[in-house]
């Protein structure tokens, strides 16, 4: 399958795939974005209904690496759909998946239950820990542990001096620091209301883009009750520090 969307133009470049917590909804995928810099294509999160749209941009052919920060269904389920693609391609890739820990084990459950390859057969299976740093066709990806209710790992993205952070799930945690710290893209799951335990709210995700000296932060994952005009409006500081604060959208392109 050839590239569908446009080549991107020199650095590093994050486009939403799917943004929706904790159910997919009419045209608006789960977690998923898709990470290019000339030669590479990252898929970090395949929540339900990212690989159709993922496929708006690149071939599964073109995918050099798929990146699952956690888990929880929101923001995994499509890895089955991508599975599915390889055990029945004419010319099969075996694509590299990183992983919290056990992840291809788990996945088997569903396989084996029609007599499948496990996944370990069908993708490069790699599993994720905390300061992982790897390499996909001179595209940096580092790994942070973060906090939330399970297993879950943030990803810092970095080529030729351009960055990418991906909180994934999380709440506030030091990790969190690292990965944004000086990043031109920030990436942050920021949709609750209210503070609680393994998420952020729109104001703690500004604050801390403004700690971390972040170019443009990018609001995602945000609760159905929670409307893009106002987590945008609470998560920008009074000091305006941040360059840029938006909310994700589907199709949309940064970097």
């Amino acid at each position: 399958m050839s590239r569908l969307g446009p080549e991107p133009r020199g650095r590093l470049s994050v486009t939403v795939l799917g943004t929706a917590s904790p159910y997919p909804r009419p045209g608006e995928p789960c977690s998923g974005y898709l990470l290019r810099a000339a030669g590479a294509a990252v898929w970090a999160d395949a929540g339900s209904g990212t690989m159709a749209e993922l496929q708006r941009h690149v071939g599964l052919d073109e995918v050099d690496a798929l990146w699952i920060s956690h888990l929880h269904p929101d923001h995994c389920t499509d890895l089955l759909a991508a599975y599915n693609w390889v055990v029945n391609a004419r010319e099969p890739r075996r694509i590299r998946v990183y992983g919290p820990p056990g992840w291809a084990s788990r996945f088997d459950a569903v396989a084996s239950a029609n007599g499948a390859q496990r996944f370990a057969e069908v993708f490069d299976a790699r599993e994720l820990h905390d300061g992982l740093t790897t390499d996909v066709n001179g595209v940096s990806l580092t790994a942070r542990a973060v906090a939330h209710a399970v297993p879950t790992f943030g990803l810092r993205a970095e080529c030729d001096g351009h960055v990418i952070a991906y909180s994934a799930d999380s709440g506030p945690c030091r990790a969190l620091t690292d990965l944004a710290e000086g990043a031109h893209v920030f990436v942050c799951e920021a949709g609750t209301k209210a503070p609680q335990t393994g998420h952020l709210t729109p104001e703690q995700a500004g604050e801390l883009a403004t700690r971390c000296n972040v170019g443009q932060l990018v609001l995602t994952h945000l609760a159905p009750d929670l409307t893009r005009t106002e987590a945008i409006a609470r998560a920008r500081p009074a000091d305006n520090t941040v360059a840029s604060v938006t909310a994700a959208s589907v199709a949309l392109t940064y970097g």
